[in-house]
């Protein structure tokens, strides 16, 4: 399935305007994989327990981009960019925590 962006680009504006090159470089790498499908192959990504068509990409250790997809458009809006410590989601913290369980098991 390919999805075009179709709203947040504001958000995304907003946010690349305190970002580095190498954050924006990444972030622009992700949501071209949102664009053709392969961001489930590349990236953690978490759905949203209270709206199943929202989801949480684990960007980096310290990026969260949130995605609203829109099948019936092949469309998708952003919905917050940024840390998990910014107050992204509610249970922000929860997927956090579950990845440095995921981590720690990974090492044991």
């Amino acid at each position: 399935m390919h999805l075009r962006l179709a709203a947040g680009v504001e958000l995304i504006d907003e946010w690349a305007e305190s970002a580095t090159q190498a954050e924006r470089n990444v972030l622009y790498e992700a949501l071209f994989a949102i664009g053709d499908g392969s961001v489930f192959l590349i990236y953690d990504v978490f759905g949203d327990p209270d709206d199943i068509s929202n989801f949480m990409v684990m960007v980096k250790a310290d990026l969260l981009v949130k995605i609203n997809v829109q099948r019936a458009e092949s469309s998708f809006d952003v919905l917050y960019v940024g840390a998990l410590d910014d107050g992204a989601t509610a249970n922000a913290a929860e997927i956090a925590a579950e990845l440095a369980a995921d981590a720690d098991a990974d090492e044991a």
